[in-house]
């Protein structure tokens, strides 16, 4: 969408969020048929196009009574708005529903999307946008600032699979609107998940108790959230922790559990911008080096849980992970065929044993850490426990050797595939269905993110 032209209090509008013209794009970024370009393109490449909208508002940098409508289209009378206020008490669900973000420099004038002529009209604009430019899924911006029941009609309207942001660290807060989107960035876990490896006295057990909230709280638990350790809101993970051991660990979680893992830009190239602005950074300084460390890392990650979608003995997508044991500095998630193992010692720590009690994986099983350079190997007890040794803090990635392939991580010790090998075929794990088709589908595949601004 067309965005506010020029310098603001807090700059230009590079980022999309601060439209005026919902019926134009944005000419900084191109006209029309490059949208449409870039569209065929990612298709042709076996891609999907992601796009970033907004519904709440529009931008201004004036407030009543000096504002003026006629300024933004399509809606460009003041009933179109709420009666002007800023948020006050972001406790008080009106308040955030109906009143403006913002301040007079720069105010986010909030729409009446209670109005019926307003509500017809975005779930036509939709509608036209997805088709126009065969758009593959929507990111929703500011959800929790629109009521929930206008979110469901809007969404048939656009018919494709749309993840919200709610930018709050309450769970049952959050995860009411998994009931009216098909899922949510899940900030409350990301709370969790940047307190826990802040540094060697973070807490593991915030991450434990996380699963079993998401669990409780959401529609279909972290089935349907997405599982994220950066993003432009908030400062980069770099920005204040500062061992890379810690960073991998957060990246590898997000990975290694439910939720569809979505990667920041930047993150790959280890960028460290703290708030915003400074987390926006240009990713064309990196001359897109795939030869630095993250990348390397961040590959290996995405082909080890491409490893575990395809491993026919398990339901990967569908089956909801298990905390297998915790401590307050360890945690081990189970997600047949996946095992992941992860501490917050850092990486000056000496070597530390721990052993996972209820792994999830048969007596005898032999299990391959395909984030390690050596490919280590432990062997499942008798008991159906798993001995390992955290070296400098490293995260670890473990798949029975049934689930790898010559190709991929590790792939000298595969082996061919001769029946599960986990307890799942005797109820150690509890299945679970994905009601919406589109998460499982999601899950499997690279998402290309377009901003619409």
């Amino acid at each position: 969408m067309a965005n506010i032209e020029g310098n603001t209090t807090y700059g230009a509008a590079y980022h999309g969020y601060w439209p005026v013209n919902y019926n134009a794009l944005n000419s900084h970024f191109g006209t029309d048929a490059d949208l449409k370009a870039l569209s065929d393109a990612l298709h042709k490449r076996g891609m999907y196009l992601m796009m970033d909208i907004i519904v709440n508002h529009v931008a201004a940098t004036t407030t009543p009574p000096a504002l003026t409508y006629d300024q933004f289209q399509p809606f460009n009378a003041a009933t179109d708005f709420h009666p002007f206020c800023f948020i006050q008490n972001y406790q008080n669900q009106t308040d955030v529903e109906q009143c403006s973000i913002g301040d007079p420099n720069l105010v986010l004038v909030d729409l009446n999307t209670e109005d019926a002529t307003i509500v017809s009209t975005y779930n036509t604009w939709i509608k036209n946008l997805v088709s126009t430019y065969n758009v593959d899924g929507l990111r929703l911006d500011t959800v929790k600032h629109v009521r929930q029941d206008f979110w469901p009609d809007f969404l048939k309207s656009a018919g494709v699979f749309a993840v919200g942001e709610v930018l709050d660290d309450r769970y049952n807060y959050t995860g009411s609107y998994t009931n009216v989107v098909d899922t949510v960035f899940n900030y409350p876990e990301w709370f969790n998940l940047v307190k826990s490896f802040l540094n060697p006295q973070g807490d593991m057990g915030l991450l434990a108790n996380s699963v079993d909230l998401t669990k409780q709280n959401f529609k279909n638990g972290a089935l349907s959230t997405v599982s994220f350790s950066e993003n432009h809101d908030n400062a980069r993970n770099p920005s204040g922790i500062f061992d890379p051991m810690l960073i991998k660990s957060i990246i590898t979680w997000t990975f290694g559990g439910d939720g569809i893992p979505v990667l920041y830009y930047g993150q790959e190239a280890g960028y460290s911008g703290g708030n915003d602005p400074m987390n926006r950074e240009a990713l064309w300084f990196t001359s897109y080096s795939t030869d630095v460390m993250y990348y390397k890392f961040v590959t290996t990650l995405n082909k080890a849980r491409k490893l575990a979608l395809a491993d026919k003995t398990a339901k990967f997508a569908t089956t909801p992970a298990e905390v297998a044991s915790s401590t307050s500095h360890h945690i081990a998630l189970s997600k047949y065929p996946m095992l992941t193992v992860l501490t917050n010692s850092g990486n000056s720590s000496a070597n530390v044993q721990w052993s996972i009690t209820n792994s999830g994986f048969k007596s005898g099983v032999t299990l391959v850490d395909v984030l390690s350079d050596a490919c280590d190997t432990v062997q499942v007890g008798s008991d159906g426990s798993v001995a390992v040794t955290f070296k400098a803090g490293a995260p670890q990635v473990y798949l029975p050797t049934t689930s790898l392939n010559s190709t991929g991580p590790c792939g000298t010790k595969a082996q061919a595939s001769s029946g599960s090998s986990s307890k799942q075929d005797n109820g150690a794990f509890r299945s679970q269905t994905v009601t919406s088709s589109a998460i499982a589908s999601v899950l499997a595949c690279a998402l290309a993110f377009f901003v619409l601004a």
